[in-house]
C-alpha cells in the first residue's frame, strides 16, 4: 500500500492512480522495483480502465435523444478503439517502439479523448450523454505521460527530409512525376479506374509493404475521403488544378473530428 501511495505520487494524478491500484486484486500482488514497473502498471491499468470507457460508451448509444448526440457518441466509441489500439502497440513486447515513440502514441490516445469531449461541446449536446461517460481514463493516461516523460529534442534532416523517411519514400516524394507509375488513377472524365478519391481509397489494399499511389487528374471533387488503409499516397496535377473540397462543419451538425475533407 505505502509503496503504490510513494509512487503515485511522483504523478500529476495520484488519488485515481492509488485508488485503482490498490481496490484492484489484478494488481495488489504486483512488485514496483524501479521506475519501468510502475511505467508498465500504469499502462495496463490505463488500458483496463480504456476498455471499461469503450463499453460504458457503446452501452449509451440507445439514449441518445438524436441526431446530435448520436454524432458525437459515434465519434466517442471510435476515438476509443483507436485509443485502445495505441495502447495495444505499447503493451505488445513484439512491438519496436522507442521512448519517443511511446511519448508519441500515449499523446495520440490522451488526444482521441479530449476529441470525443470536444463533440459533444462543440455540438451542443454535453448535459446528458457525456457525464455519463466520465471516468479517469484521461488521468491515468496524463500519469503514463508524465511517467515516459522524454525531452524534446530537434529532428535531424538528410537531403531535405527528415531521418525517418524512408528512401522509396523520398525517392517518390523526389520524382518529378509520380503520376508516371501510379497504382490506380483517378479521373472525374472516366478516363481513369474510378472517376471518385473515395472509391480509389476505399478499394486500396488494407495494409501496402510499399506505398500505393494514386494518381488524381486534375478536376474539383466534392467529396470527403476517410483513409483507413496504411501507406497511401495521394499525387495530383497541381495546386489549383487537382481539388478537393468538402463542407462539413461543427454549423451544419458535424463535429471537427468529421469535417475533415481527407482525414486518416
Amino acid at each position: 500500500m505505502n509503496e503504490v501511495k510513494l509512487w503515485c505520487n511522483k504523478t500529476p494524478n495520484p488519488q485515481p492512480c492509488e485508488y485503482f491500484l490498490n481496490n484492484n486484486p489484478t494488481y495488489q500482488h504486483k512488485l514496483i522495483k524501479q521506475k519501468a514497473d510502475f511505467f508498465t502498471l500504469s499502462l495496463e491499468l490505463a488500458q483496463e480502465r480504456a476498455l471499461k470507457g469503450h463499453s460504458k460508451t457503446l452501452s449509451l448509444g440507445s439514449k441518445c435523444n438524436n441526431p446530435r448526440e448520436k454524432s458525437a457518441w459515434a465519434d466517442c466509441v471510435e476515438l476509443y478503439e483507436q485509443t485502445i489500439l495505441k495502447l495495444n502497440k505499447i503493451l505488445d513486447t513484439k512491438t519496436k517502439c522507442s521512448q519517443v515513440d511511446t511519448q508519441t502514441w500515449l499523446s495520440t490516445a490522451l488526444t482521441n479523448l479530449e476529441t470525443c469531449k470536444s463533440g459533444f461541446y462543440e455540438l451542443g449536446v454535453q448535459d446528458y450523454i457525456l457525464p455519463l461517460m466520465s471516468n479517469n481514463v484521461t488521468k491515468l493516461l496524463s500519469n503514463t505521460l508524465a511517467i515516459n516523460k522524454v525531452q524534446y529534442q530537434e529532428p535531424s534532416y538528410k537531403n531535405g527530409f527528415p531521418t525517418w523517411v524512408k528512401p522509396g519514400d523520398r525517392k517518390l516524394l523526389q520524382t518529378s512525376s509520380s503520376s508516371s507509375r501510379p497504382n490506380v488513377v483517378v479521373a472525374k472524365d472516366g478516363s481513369g479506374k474510378y472517376t471518385t478519391v473515395s472509391a480509389a481509397v476505399n478499394a486500396a489494399p488494407k495494409n501496402n509493404n510499399g506505398r500505393y499511389v494514386i494518381y488524381v487528374k486534375a478536376g474539383v471533387y466534392n467529396e470527403q475521403v476517410e483513409i483507413k488503409a496504411n501507406n497511401i499516397m495521394l499525387v495530383g496535377d497541381g495546386i489549383g488544378k487537382t481539388i478537393i473540397t468538402g463542407s462539413k462543419s461543427v454549423g451544419g451538425g458535424t463535429t471537427t473530428f468529421r469535417s475533415a475533407t481527407v482525414g486518416k
